[in-house]
């Protein structure tokens, strides 16, 4: 029975080195295998990063011309209003010079309305003089 039991035994160790070599050769390819996927899976994610970088470069470049859009119309809308400011100045500055005028204009009217009335008595008397005197010829 001896031999029985080493008999068995060798078997077991046979079966165990058929167990360790098919392991082994288990391990290699799926070693293998994952090796594989481990590069493809790093491609993969180098491929992804590139698009990411150039998706972040390409929104970075839009913001910036949105910022420079905004700026511009920033500008615009600044100038718009000083041209608004200064249209405001420029008719008040005329309307003001039109009050000056027609306040002056008032004051040479009343003025000469006074001298007309100051110089109409004198006028009427010399004018009824003249038409009430006798002319003489030659003069």
């Amino acid at each position: 029975m001896a031999g029985a039991k080493h008999k068995a035994r060798e078997k077991a160790r046979g079966g165990k080195r058929k167990h360790r070599q098919i392991a082994e050769q288990l391990e290699e390819k799926f070693v293998g295998s994952r090796t594989e996927v481990f590069s493809r899976i790093s491609a993969k994610e180098a491929e992804i990063r590139a698009k990411v970088n150039a998706e972040r470069a390409r929104a970075e470049r839009l913001i910036e011309d949105a910022k420079g859009e905004a700026a511009a119309i920033k500008r615009k809308a600044t100038l718009e209003e000083l041209g608004q400011d200064t249209y405001r100045k420029i008719i008040a500055a005329a309307q003001e010079e039109v009050r000056a005028i027609e306040e002056s204009t008032a004051r040479e009217i009343s003025a000469v309305e006074r001298r007309g009335e100051e110089n109409l008595s004198r006028a009427v008397e010399f004018i009824v003089e003249a038409v009430i005197s006798p002319q003489t010829p030659g003069s």
